[in-house]
Parts: C-alpha cells; sequence; structure tokens
C-alpha cells in the first residue's frame, strides 16, 4: 500500500519510496542505442520521498515566492527551463528534482505514474550520453567543474513516457538547461540529512579503451564486409576484377560493416554491485 503524507507547507503530496534496486541502461550495443550503454545496477539504501505527481503553478508560488505568467492554479507547470527550476529552488531547503536512479526506483514501485506532461526532468547533468563513470548509489550524476573553469554540461536528463497513456514506460532523454518544452513537468524529492553521506559513491568503470573497439571493429568488418565482397567478386566478377579493384573491394566492405553499427553490434556486458559496493559483470 502506498504511503501518502499531505504536507500544509506547498501543499504537496509527498509518497514514500523504499530502499531498493533498479536496472538503468540498454545492454543492446548498436550505435543507436550507444547513449543508453551500459546495462548497470544501482542501489539506493535508504528510503526518502517523492512528490505523487508534478509540481503545478500555485505550488510553485508557494516554493519560489512568485508565480509564473500569473497562474496559482493546480495546473501541472511546463514553462519552466531546467535553469529556471534550478534557481526557483535556491532556498527551498533540499528540495530538488529526483535523480534518473531514484525517479525509476518510485516508478518501478508504482508511485511515479503518467499525469498530463510526457517529458519529466530530472537532475542530472552528465557529462556524456552514455553511463560509463556513473555513481551507482542513486545520487544524481552532476559532472565535476573541470580545471581551467571549463563549463558544465548543458543538458538535463529526462525520463519520456512512450503511448498516450503511459503504458509503455518511460525512455531516456535531454533537454538543454536553457529550453522551455511544452509538455515538461518536474516531481520534487525530499531525502534525509543522511542520505548519500559518503563522498565517493560506487562507479561505473571508464569506456572501453579505444584499442579493443577498432579490433572488434575490424573482426566485424572481415566477417560481414570484406570476406562477403571479395567472395562475390570471385564468383560473379571477370578473372581480373579482384586484382585491379581490390581496394574498391576492401571499401565497400568497410561501408556495409559502418551501416550495420546502427542496427546492430554485440550486446554490452550487464553490470551489478557486489556485496561490498563494487561493480562486476555478470
Amino acid at each position: 500500500m502506498i504511503e501518502v503524507e499531505r504536507m500544509s507547507q506547498h501543499d504537496i503530496e509527498w509518497v514514500a519510496v523504499k530502499p531498493g534496486s533498479v536496472m538503468l541502461g540498454d545492454s543492446r550495443g548498436a550505435l543507436m542505442h550507444s547513449g543508453s550503454n551500459p546495462q548497470h545496477e544501482v542501489r539506493i539504501e535508504f528510503g526518502f520521498e517523492i512528490s505523487s505527481k508534478p509540481v503545478t503553478f500555485g505550488q510553485w508560488k508557494e516554493i519560489a515566492g512568485s508565480t509564473i505568467v500569473g497562474d496559482e492554479s493546480d495546473a501541472t507547470l511546463n514553462r519552466l527551463s531546467p535553469l529556471m527550476v534550478e534557481g526557483g529552488l535556491v532556498g527551498s531547503g533540499d528540495l530538488r528534482p529526483p535523480s534518473e536512479a531514484e525517479w525509476a526506483l518510485a516508478e518501478e514501485q508504482g508511485v511515479a505514474s503518467k499525469f498530463d506532461v510526457t517529458v519529466e526532468l530530472l537532475a542530472d547533468r552528465p557529462p556524456k550520453s552514455g553511463y560509463w563513470g556513473a555513481p551507482c548509489d542513486g545520487r544524481p550524476w552532476v559532472a565535476q567543474p573541470k580545471a581551467g573553469g571549463a563549463p558544465l554540461p548543458a543538458a538535463h536528463v529526462t525520463r519520456v513516457w512512450q503511448g498516450s497513456d503511459g503504458g509503455r514506460g518511460t525512455a531516456r532523454g535531454t533537454t538543454p538547461r536553457e529550453v522551455t518544452r511544452p509538455q515538461m513537468g518536474f516531481r520534487l524529492v525530499r531525502l534525509s540529512e543522511h542520505a548519500y553521506s559518503t563522498s565517493e559513491p560506487p562507479r561505473m568503470p571508464g569506456p572501453p579503451p579505444t584499442s579493443s573497439l577498432l579490433v572488434r571493429e575490424g573482426i566485424i568488418a572481415l566477417i560481414i564486409g570484406i570476406i562477403p565482397s571479395f567472395t562475390w567478386a570471385w564468383f560473379n566478377a571477370s578473372p581480373n576484377y579482384i586484382t585491379d579493384s581490390w581496394l574498391n573491394l576492401v571499401v565497400g566492405g568497410l561501408f556495409v560493416s559502418a551501416l550495420s553499427a546502427f542496427v546492430w553490434r554485440p550486446r554490452t556486458k550487464v553490470w551489478r554491485l557486489s556485496e561490498d559496493n563494487r561493480m562486476q559483470t555478470e
């Protein structure tokens, strides 16, 4: 049974989320899925609270102290960019949008369900599209400032509801910090002061070395591109075609292999947390 608490402050229904583990990411290896690689476990070891639905215009006035276009209604707030949300929450205590893992755990427990927005803003600002180097304890993934004053990533992670009724789940998306989307809202989370108390969380390792990827692509290109090109020429072309046009056959095979990368590559390894909070592959 879902535990719901209605607070007079901000008039938000806070729903309890129990500790648990969720799987984030995708193990399919094709380029079209590379932004969500690899699939990995995130373990949140404490309970927290999330708003039962996205923040409304009226709730935002109570939180930020100002209205948006004079609207104080109970309609879902959908006119703020991530930067405006972040600025409006300054001084509101520890309230913030949920991390992707917190949101996924709430969805898994039946707490987060679709309302009248199709995109939900999250707190994560990863340095790249994949999950390599991501924290695995549930905290928001926000890249640290680099030496020399390099700017932080300019996009936030979102969750996009699939299907008109949300019945097909959600997909990972992104939105720039300065962009307002008409169908984008956000929930808030409330955590204890001891949440994420450790300074360094368990993390995903860095991406595989470029050399191993090149070796893999070379083998795949040889099997599905180059060898079939020469085999076709052996049986169908003139006797001198292979010796005269071998470079064209190699380039053609590489081209076929490169195109295939968009729809197929071997599945990536799935990473899970061990008992001592270390990431390891299955």
